[in-house]
């Protein structure tokens, strides 16, 4: 039986474009590429499909009271290439900064995790299915392990037949940010709330939604994804008592660096998040703002960014 034409599959049929057939139609939008053999190597190592949301700032945007993109698309006159890509190099920059702390965050979480539960449970007390949820992925778990081609996972291995896994302070180089996000989520809620007090958070749920929120943006990050004023739809980071006004826009860039900023002050006296960014955006391309990456009004003087960090006492 025939399909009806409205329920016909949608079938993608665009064929790919080669880069003089992009650079035709930039121009036609009205980009400015005064070097079309720079403008092949852009589109050879970073591509266009990369590089469209780097495009939206510049495009000219309706009157309407949510403005957008006007059709057909046409650049803000006088735009260059240049700009396209002074704003690309920018966002780079930012997802490197932002990694950085996000590792030192990860390391504090699977090194506290790892240790409570060491000395309360046992140093292989992932292997007891009573210590996380009956919802826990366990076989995901142990599969990330048997995966692991570290040297010490393979002296383990072949130096001992029991317990089956290596201690639970080996298995903390295996797995990944989201993989101990996840363990985090099925603790038992007294392990949970005891493990979030050592980051000076009293809520085990708000702990468990900052780690996951982390975990996303480190992955947006760590995939080359565009970050600076992207809506996060996904993950929104809970409030924590006492920051309600940080999280008023829980959907943008600013949220995530507030969680990233306030664990980051608990696992590291020397964090200089706010100065790296206020470097960065010394350099800024003119489309970047503060206010379009989320900023509050009045952050740089809140207590959360202003707060002394003390250096670890000297023996």
């Amino acid at each position: 039986m025939a399909l009806h034409p409205t329920n016909r599959p949608r079938i993608y049929q665009k064929p790919p474009e080669t880069s003089e057939a992009l650079i035709s139609k930039l121009r036609l939008r009205g980009l400015i590429i005064a070097d079309d053999n720079a403008a092949k190597t852009v589109l050879t190592f970073i591509g266009y499909y990369r590089l469209r949301g780097y495009f939206i700032p510049y495009y000219c945007m309706t009157q309407d009271r949510k403005p957008q993109i006007q059709e057909p698309k046409i650049f803000l006159p006088g735009t260059t290439l240049e700009n396209v890509i002074e704003l690309y190099e920018f966002d780079r920059k930012l997802r490197l900064i932002v990694l950085e702390k996000i590792q030192k965050v990860e390391i504090g979480l699977r090194t506290c995790l790892s240790e409570y539960m060491s000395e309360k449970y046992g140093c292989h007390w992932f292997m007891n299915l009573t210590n996380l949820n009956n919802e826990y992925n366990y076989e995901d778990f142990f599969k990330q392990i048997r995966a692991s081609k570290e040297n010490f996972i393979d002296h383990y291995k072949a130096t001992y037949d029991h317990p089956k896994y290596p201690p639970s302070w080996m298995i903390t180089e295996t797995l990944s940010f989201g993989a101990w996000s996840r363990i985090y989520k099925n603790l038992h809620h007294y392990d949970q709330k005891n493990i979030a007090q050592k980051f000076n958070i009293r809520s085990a749920e708000v702990m468990a939604s900052w780690f996951h929120t982390l975990s996303h943006l480190r992955n947006l990050a760590a995939h080359h994804n565009r970050i600076w004023n992207r809506s996060f739809k996904a993950f929104p980071p809970r409030t924590l008592k006492g920051y309600e006004n940080h999280m008023s826009k829980p959907q943008t860039l600013y949220s995530r660096l507030v969680v990233l900023k306030y664990l980051s002050d608990q696992v590291s006296w020397s964090d200089g998040l706010k100065s790296q960014l206020e470097t960065l955006m010394a350099d800024k391309p003119s489309c970047v703002t503060w206010q379009k990456m989320g900023f509050i009004e009045g952050w740089k003087l809140d207590p959360l960014w202003t707060r002394p960090l003390k250096p670890p006492t000297q023996a």
